[in-house]
C-alpha cells in the first residue's frame, strides 16, 4: 500500500485527471444555471413577495342546451395573483390625481393577459352606460344566429327613416341612406366599422330579443334589463364578451376572426390617439360615449394584440369633460402598455 501511495504518477496522466475533473464542475454548473435562468427569465411581471401571489381557484365556465356536451367557453381565476400589483397601483396613482384635479368623477379598469389568464381590476362594482360598448354582444347576437341558421345575414331590410344621435362618429359619405335596403352583414360592418348609427338603430330594432338576452346568460352574465345602449354594464362584463372573440370559443372561429377583423379596422374611424399607445400596435376594439349636459361617459374596451403578452383592456370613465375623460383613458393605457411591453422593468 504505501509503495502505492508513494508511487510516481506520469505528467501527462495527471494533467489528463485534473483537466476531466474541471470541464465535469465546468459542464454541471452550466447546466444548472442555464436550466433555471429560463424559467425565471419568462416571468413576465415582478412579484414582490409570495404573499402577493396567492394559489386561485378556478371558474369553469360551459354552455348550456347540449344534449351531449357541454361546449368549455373559459376558464378564469377566481382572484388577482399580485403579479399585476406594480402596475394597479401606477393606475391608482393615475386615477387618484386625475380625480384631484377635477377631470374625471369615476373610473374602472380591468386587464386580463391572455397567455397566463392573470387579470387586475380596479372600481369592479362600478356601472356605467354601455353605449357603442353594447355593439359587441349585439354583434355577436347576429353572428351567432348566422350560425344557428345559414344565410341569416343575408336578409335585407330597408331603412325607413335616420336615427338621429348627436353623437353619430360616420361621416356623410359612409353613412347609410334612407330609403335604400340592406343586408344585416352590411349593416353589421357600417355599425361597427362606420360607427353608422342609423345601421345601429335598424340593427338594435330588428333583433331578435330572446337570442340577445341568450348570448348574455351564455357568457354568464345577467340579461339586461332592455335593449340598447342606456344598459349598464362594468369593466368586467363588457371584457368577457371580448375575450370570447379572441379566444373564438363562442362563435365559430370564422365569425370570431370575422368580428375581431371588423373591431380592428374600427380604429381608423378614430380622431384620437389610440389609447396612448405607439401607432405600431396592432388592436381590435370598440368605445363608447355618452354625452349629456355636465354628465359624460367614456369608454373603450380593446384586445392589444402584443407580440409576446396580448391582452384585454377595458377603462370606463365618468366626468365632466369628454376631452378630457380620453386623455386619462390614454395615459392608463399607456401605463398599462408600458408595464406588460417592458415586463415591469421600472
Amino acid at each position: 500500500m504505501k509503495n502505492f501511495l508513494t508511487q510516481k504518477i506520469p505528467v501527462a496522466y495527471f494533467l489528463f485527471i485534473t483537466s476531466f475533473a474541471i470541464l465535469s464542475t465546468f459542464l454541471i454548473t452550466f447546466s444548472y444555471y442555464h436550466l433555471v435562468e429560463p424559467l425565471q427569465s419568462e416571468a413576465l411581471y415582478n412579484v414582490p413577495n409570495k404573499e402577493a401571489s396567492p394559489t386561485c381557484d378556478y371558474k369553469i365556465r360551459r354552455l348550456e342546451g347540449y344534449n351531449y356536451i357541454k361546449p368549455l367557453l373559459y376558464v378564469d381565476k377566481n382572484c388577482e395573483t399580485g403579479i399585476f400589483k406594480p402596475m394597479k397601483q401606477r393606475i391608482i396613482e393615475i386615477i387618484d390625481k386625475n380625480k384631484k384635479q377635477g377631470r374625471v368623477y369615476s373610473a374602472s379598469v380591468y386587464v386580463r393577459d391572455f397567455n397566463e389568464g392573470d387579470f387586475m381590476v380596479i372600481n369592479e362594482e362600478e356601472k356605467y352606460k354601455s353605449a357603442s360598448l353594447m355593439n359587441v354582444p349585439l354583434l355577436m347576437t347576429y353572428l351567432h344566429l348566422d350560425e344557428d341558421k345559414a344565410g341569416y345575414l343575408d336578409k335585407e331590410i330597408v331603412l325607413e327613416h335616420d336615427y338621429p344621435n348627436k353623437n353619430n362618429r360616420a361621416k356623410k359619405e359612409e353613412k347609410t341612406v334612407v330609403g335604400k335596403k340592406y343586408s344585416l352583414r352590411n349593416l353589421l360592418e357600417y355599425m361597427i366599422v362606420n360607427g353608422d348609427d342609423n345601421a345601429t338603430g335598424l340593427l338594435y330594432e330588428n333583433v331578435d330579443k330572446k337570442a340577445f338576452y341568450k348570448t348574455f346568460s351564455d357568457v354568464g352574465l345577467a340579461a339586461p334589463k332592455e335593449i340598447g345602449q342606456e344598459c349598464t354594464l362594468s369593466a368586467a362584463d363588457i371584457s368577457l364578451f371580448m375575450r370570447t372573440l379572441y379566444n373564438a370559443t363562442y362563435l365559430t372561429i370564422k365569425n370570431s376572426e370575422y368580428a375581431t377583423k371588423l373591431l380592428g379596422k374600427n380604429e381608423t374611424q378614430r380622431k384620437d390617439a389610440l389609447l396612448g399607445l405607439p401607432t405600431s400596435v396592432k388592436l381590435a376594439s370598440e368605445q363608447g360615449a355618452i354625452i349629456k349636459k355636465d354628465d359624460f361617459e367614456q369608454h373603450e374596451s380593446a384586445i392589444i394584440y402584443l407580440d409576446k403578452c396580448p391582452y384585454i383592456i377595458t377603462i370606463m370613465t365618468k366626468g365632466n369633460n369628454p376631452k378630457q375623460l380620453t386623455e386619462v383613458i390614454n395615459q392608463i393605457s399607456a401605463a398599462v402598455y408600458t408595464k406588460i411591453a417592458k415586463k415591469n422593468i421600472p
